[in-house]
Order: C-alpha cells, then sequence, then structure tokens
C-alpha cells in the first residue's frame, strides 16, 4: 500500500501555486481528485466503502460542507468489452463543485474534520486523498446536466508550451466526437496535484449506460477525448465512470440532496 503523507494543512496551508492564483469571479471553481482503492478492498466492495466515507463527510456539513455546491463520486465502470485506451489502474474520481475560489481553499484546508477525515481515508485508498486533489477552473462547452455515466479524461502535456490554448481549442471539437454527450466540460488545472502532472481534466457525461459504453468503444473518439497529439501517452489517464453517489446544494441554508446508483 502507499505510505500516506500528511496533510498540506499540517504543513502551513495552501501551496504557493494556489496562493499566487488570481481568481476569475465569472468562473467557477472546483477540486477534482482521481483515486486508487485500498488493495485490501475488491474492487466489488470498493464502492460501498467510499459511500460510507462520504457519510463520515456528511457530519461536517455545516461547518467543511457549507463550502461546496456539488459533489459527484464516480466510480470506475468495469464493463466488459470498453477499450483498452480506459484500463489504467485507477478506480475513480470525485468532482467538488464549489461555491467559490475563497470556499475552495477553505474547504480543501479545514481544520479539525481534515484529520478524521484522512485516518478514514486508510480505510478506503491506496494513499493520501490531498496528494492526488488539483484544484481546476471550470470551461462548460456543453451546458446540460451531470448524469447517471461519464467519461473522464485527465491530461498530461507532452509539451507545456502553450498546451492550455490548445487544448481548449481542442476539447471545443468534443461535441461533434460525442454527439449524445448531455454535459462536456474542459476543466484547466491551476493548482497541480502533488502526484500527478495533469493540466487538463475533461468531462463527457451520458444520460445512460449503453449510451457511455458506446462511446468507449468508439477509439477515434477516445483519441479526441484524450487530446492525442498534445498528451503524453504514458501520463495521461481515460477512464469511464459511473455515478457512485451525488450531492447537491440546494437553497440558501445549505441543505443537501443525495442521489445513489446501484452497483
Amino acid at each position: 500500500m502507499a505510505q500516506f503523507n500528511r496533510h498540506s494543512a499540517d504543513m502551513g496551508g495552501p501551496s504557493p501555486t494556489a496562493l499566487a492564483f488570481q481568481p476569475d469571479p465569472e468562473k467557477r471553481y472546483k477540486l477534482i481528485y482521481l483515486a486508487r482503492r485500498n488493495p485490501a478492498l475488491a474492487p466489488a466492495e470498493f464502492p460501498e466503502a467510499w459511500r460510507s466515507h462520504a457519510a463520515l463527510a456528511g457530519k461536517f456539513a455545516t461547518s467543511l460542507g457549507k463550502h461546496f455546491l456539488s459533489s459527484h463520486q464516480c466510480v470506475k465502470d468495469r464493463e466488459e468489452g470498453v477499450s483498452a485506451l480506459l484500463t489504467k489502474d485507477y478506480d475513480g474520481s470525485t468532482i467538488l463543485g464549489m461555491k467559490s475560489w475563497e470556499d475552495l481553499l477553505a474547504a480543501r484546508y479545514h481544520p479539525h474534520s481534515l484529520e478524521e477525515l484522512y485516518e478514514d481515508e486508510k480505510r478506503v485508498f491506496a494513499g493520501a486523498v490531498d496528494n492526488w486533489t488539483m484544484a481546476v477552473e471550470e470551461s462548460v462547452i456543453v451546458d446540460g446536466d451531470a448524469t447517471s455515466h461519464v467519461l473522464l479524461s485527465f491530461v498530461s502535456p507532452e509539451k507545456r508550451d502553450g498546451f492550455d490554448l490548445a487544448s481548449r481549442a481542442a476539447a471545443g471539437r468534443l461535441p461533434a466526437a460525442f454527439p449524445d454527450a448531455k454535459r462536456i466540460v474542459w476543466n484547466e488545472v491551476v493548482d497541480p496535484a502533488k502526484a500527478y502532472r495533469f493540466a487538463a481534466v475533461i468531462e463527457v457525461w451520458f444520460p445512460n449506460r449503453d449510451k457511455a459504453l458506446a462511446a468507449a468503444s468508439n477509439d477515434k473518439a477516445l483519441e479526441n477525448l484524450g487530446q492525442a497529439t498534445l498528451a503524453s501517452a504514458t501520463e495521461s489517464v481515460q477512464m469511464l465512470a459511473k455515478l457512485n453517489l451525488a450531492r447537491q446544494t440546494t437553497g440558501s441554508d445549505g441543505a443537501t440532496e443525495w442521489t445513489q446508483t446501484s452497483d
């Protein structure tokens, strides 16, 4: 099992990159992490273990939770017949929508609650989630609802110079590659994860498994998703995932609504 490192909060808070970043008040910001399960858990056991970890986080709804707009916990879909481009050894990703950049920083380095959550991470994951977490700035390409299945692309650039503009332009061609998608988002990584070199994260959401599997079986479309002409083939990751648990903030009182899919 990977060694767990101490949280950034224990080491003084936000990174220099996060502190130097100048947010755009017109943009939305998110935290995204790409996870591996604790190898002591079988793949079939991981979704429930992850949901129970989220239930623990729910204990802090009035303190930690007040900074969030939404949470989408997406677990890898292990359906047979999926393209080999989607078989790298990761188990899921969580996408956390924040109310503002300031809320993002407050949630990521929140005192007290993080220590209890960190201890439970050892049961669920193969490493500390903080090491896998990146802050992103959202650019919506197709504006619809996040649905039941998603293709995710974590893009590490082959060359960093000019990548952001080229990657965003390439993402603009995704609606043609995935005509059944209900929502498409290109996220620029503005504060990288310690463990990864990703510079962009792409979300392509589908209304059902059949549509998602059809898209995930189209290697040409997946080359567009993976931004093959811009990305490092060895360091980039694509994944087909299904919604495991979702939380949406409703109303000014910060009440939340949870949705769970069947395994």
